[in-house]
């Protein structure tokens, strides 16, 4: 719906409710306001924008006009002449979740001790002690 009136130009559309929000009638409708006289002074020429979530619901808009300041020109435009888009948000990169969780548990590992080996002295190293004790039992023996 858009209404003019003497000061301003007021547009509004209607908003989808959320599941368990509350209908008060300033939730219902997502709105705009311009200057009328910008709008009147581009020759009713002007483009709106809805603004949809990624559902597919409204969830703003945007007026614009190709003039700023209102200089009281007057317009010979019989007609709007508007252009309407409909912009939906660009879905960025998603995370690596999967990766970042392995590096965490890993730390986490690294933080309790988990990965460290808890053998004993001899169960760690006697591949290195029993070469040299045949050694030096064989060299004793001579």
């Amino acid at each position: 719906a858009v209404v003019s009136t003497q000061s301003g130009h007021y547009g509004r559309a209607h908003k989808a409710m959320e599941e368990g929000e509350e209908s008060k009638e300033s939730t219902k409708f997502v709105s705009v306001v311009a200057r009328a006289c910008s709008i009147v002074e581009a020759d009713l020429t002007h483009s709106l924008n809805l603004h949809m979530d990624g559902t597919g619901y409204v969830t703003g808009l945007s007026l614009h006009s190709s003039v700023e300041e209102c200089l009281g020109r007057r317009s010979v435009a019989s007609s709007f002449n508007t252009q309407a888009t409909v912009s939906f948000p660009i879905v960025g990169a998603s995370p690596d979740v999967h990766t970042f969780i392995q590096m965490k548990e890993k730390e986490d590992k690294k933080k309790t001790g988990e990965g460290t080996d808890k053998r004993s002295f001899l169960a760690k190293y006697w591949m290195y002690i029993l070469p040299v004790a045949l050694l030096l039992m064989m060299s004793m023996g001579q």
